[in-house]
């Protein structure tokens, strides 16, 4: 999903969010639900910089923009032999780290529940669209297991 269309269901959450509860989240609570339910796509960055040892943002855009029609083009069988790369932000692990976190004794601490509901918007997003695509949701349930399903694989840019 284009991180456009995080940004925009990520802002329409969160703001309902923050007026539905304005007591427990609030409009601080509704911009960090609204800024992780997007910025959780910096482990695509990172991805990039750790593959291609290239810190350009550009050209990291470039890359994952470049890698869409390969993807959309090809076949059911194709995708099976292809992963869109490695997401450490993208799964359960990420999300069991943030509440634990949460449930520290240090007040500021319980902001990273609203963390966690931005992580959860995102997900839900790309799990939909996943789906859509028909392609394996291991990138949204584990980030352990997205690495076990990429064994064998060619990276899509690589194609």
């Amino acid at each position: 999903m284009l991180p456009k269309t995080h940004i925009i269901i990520g802002f329409i959450f969160s703001l309902i969010l923050a007026i539905i509860f304005p007591n427990s989240i609030g409009l601080f609570g509704g911009l960090i639900i609204f800024l992780s339910s997007f910025l959780i796509d910096v482990d695509h960055y990172l991805y990039y910089v750790w593959i291609k040892k290239n810190w350009s943002l550009k050209k990291s855009l470039a890359w994952y923009n470049d890698a869409s029609p390969k993807f959309n083009g090809l076949s059911q069988k194709q995708k099976a032999k292809i992963y869109t790369g490695l997401f450490f932000l993208h799964g359960i692990e990420a999300l069991v780290i943030l509440i634990a976190l949460a449930f520290l004794p240090i007040p500021f601490f319980t902001l990273f529940i609203f963390v966690v509901m931005g992580f959860l918007i995102h997900q839900i997003l790309d799990a939909i669209a996943l789906y859509n695509e028909k392609f394996g949701l291991d990138k949204v349930i584990s980030f352990i297991y997205s690495i076990k399903k990429a064994k064998g694989k060619k990276l899509i840019q690589d194609m």
